[in-house]
């Protein structure tokens, strides 16, 4: 199926879906819906309104206008270069908005919402329709990704992965949280990443950041390696580390993992969603499932700089190695073969749901059906050693315990 197939299909499945379906799933997605009822509720003032076509998951034309005219009838356009911080906050949203109403492509109109952030006002799942000029547009984009996904798919890339999952340094008995950056440089393989609270930047979370590689086996050298660098740095040995969704409270933690070499779609996403962030939070701690829907979202990607993607969903890994190493291998194997791989229970609301809630009945139930698919690949013999435990442990429902010392389970001794 191409692109064009693959974006009729969506727009089928978008208009079986009832207009209190979309709302609630874009609820729980964390996505903040106004109608034309709450707006005319609001208190009377200028707004700040943004017209974003997005098409194959990236904004192709972004048109703001405040709601008091003055800026024109027909707004201006943001450039992607001039309004970098702006223009990609905005594209995120419209992304999130319509990857969570299973749409690669469409508009979505926003405004300002008076809390900072931006409330959405409607969508329009097929703009393309017609003869104009953003009809040509969109089939422009479509016709320059799909020569893109043919040619990768005529030379059989092998995807390459890194990651950059996080962990915390927390005294006990008090379960205080101690700051990374106390031990670790912002940069290296082991450093500290950043959380904004209350407008105060500061750097309280540990990230390892090994060499990417297109082996699993060598990925998880190289974190070794980076948790080994940690352990050098993090001299107090009295500080246990933990991993997980949230294995403090307030403080949520992902496992990011990197892809280059392989193209971003949305069908890459759902499969990522479906075969690997569904079966995980099902292993996953209960604790950890307040992280959602702020972070840890469906879909949630960031393009970066060297050319690839990072999938944002997963908390971190970081767990113990059985589930770090069944991770890395799943992905890897979803990304190369992702084609072949069809079912999406999330498309269910009762599934979507039970994502966010953290309903673990009710995602059991469909991972017996996961699981054979991604057996069945013919790639799976590959990665069999890693992925087969794992699954494993999902299959029989058991959940890791994120309030554990992870350095125990690794093998990390002082300063190794």
């Amino acid at each position: 199926m191409n692109v064009m197939e693959q974006a009729e299909e969506a727009l089928l499945r978008y208009e079986k879906m009832t207009s209190g379906e979309r709302k609630e799933r874009l609820k729980q997605a964390g996505i903040e819906v106004l109608s034309l009822q709450d707006r005319r509720k609001r208190e009377p003032g200028l707004r700040v309104r943004y017209d974003v076509e997005i098409s194959c998951l990236q904004a192709i034309r972004i048109k703001r206008k405040d709601t008091s005219g003055m800026g024109g009838e027909q707004g201006t356009l943001l450039e992607r270069e001039v309004s970098s911080t702006l223009f990609k906050r905005i594209e995120r949203l419209a992304v999130k908005t319509l990857y969570t109403l299973g749409l690669d492509h469409g508009a979505v109109r926003m405004e300002s919402s008076g809390n900072g952030g931006c409330a959405v006002i409607s969508i329009d799942p097929n703009p393309w329709k017609g003869v104009t000029n953003l009809a040509a547009t969109y089939r422009e984009s479509w016709k320059l990704h799909q020569e893109l996904l043919d040619e990768e798919r005529s030379h059989s890339t092998v995807p390459i992965l890194g990651m950059d999952p996080e962990f915390l340094l927390v005294q006990m008995p008090e379960s205080k949280i101690v700051p990374a950056s106390k031990f670790l440089e912002r940069t290296g393989i082991a450093g500290c990443d950043s959380v904004t609270i209350g407008g105060r930047r500061i750097y309280p979370v540990a990230e390892l950041r090994p060499a990417p590689s297109s082996e699993p086996r060598e990925l998880l050298t190289h974190l070794m390696r980076a948790f080994a660098a940690a352990s050098r740095s993090i001299s107090d040995q009295s500080l246990i580390w933990q991993a997980g969704g949230m294995p403090q409270r307030g403080l949520p933690l992902g496992g990011h993992i990197h892809f280059s070499g392989v193209s971003l779609t949305g069908e890459l996403l759902r499969a990522l969603d479906n075969y690997l962030a569904l079966p995980l939070a099902l292993l996953q701690d209960p604790r950890g499932s307040g992280r959602r829907p702020r972070y840890g979202a469906l879909g949630d990607f960031r393009l970066k700089s060297y050319g690839g993607f990072e999938y944002r969903t997963l908390p971190s890994f970081l767990v113990s190695p059985l589930v770090a190493k069944g991770v890395v291998a799943l992905a890897g194997l979803i990304a190369r073969e992702y084609t072949q791989l069809r079912q999406r229970p999330l498309a269910k609301a009762k599934v979507h749901t039970a994502f966010y809630e953290g309903k673990r009945e009710v995602i059991q139930e469909y991972i017996p059906a996961l699981v054979d698919d991604l057996k069945r690949l013919d790639g799976y013999a590959g990665y069999e050693r890693y992925a087969s435990p794992l699954l494993l442990q999902i299959k029989l429902g058991r959940t890791w315990d994120e309030s554990r010392d992870i350095r125990k389970l690794w093998n990390i001794r002082a300063g190794s």
